[in-house]
């Protein structure tokens, strides 16, 4: 994996010019572009989006969470956590045992 540094045409470049993501010894690419295959960008983590809220659809007796997918270049991805209604009580206990361990440690009563 790495990083393009310099495309054919820039300057004297005749290949693709790359190096390891925080540095390295540099390599190079033809510049028809044909060994070159680009990276997904990875997901961090997720977070709850602020803006918008949880809805339930009583039919397909799934709950919807949007949620903020934050990518490893520092951009973001809105989507949604999809859950059935088992994993709606699941979710719910989780977060109840989560919301009990707050309280316990910032001195309150669960």
């Amino acid at each position: 994996m790495g990083v393009v540094v310099a495309l054919p045409g820039e300057g004297s470049a005749t290949t693709y010019h790359l190096r390891p993501p925080g540095g390295g010894a540099p390599w190079s690419a033809p510049a028809d572009g044909t060994t070159l295959r680009p990276v997904p960008v990875r997901t961090t983590h997720a977070t709850l989006s602020a803006e918008r809220d949880a809805v339930y659809d009583p039919r397909a007796r799934q709950g919807s969470v949007p949620i903020e997918f934050h990518l490893d270049d520092g951009s973001t991805l809105d989507g949604a956590l999809i859950l059935t209604s088992v994993e709606l009580e699941w979710l719910h206990q989780q977060t109840s045992r989560l919301v009990d361990a707050h309280e316990r440690a910032i001195g309150g009563t669960p």
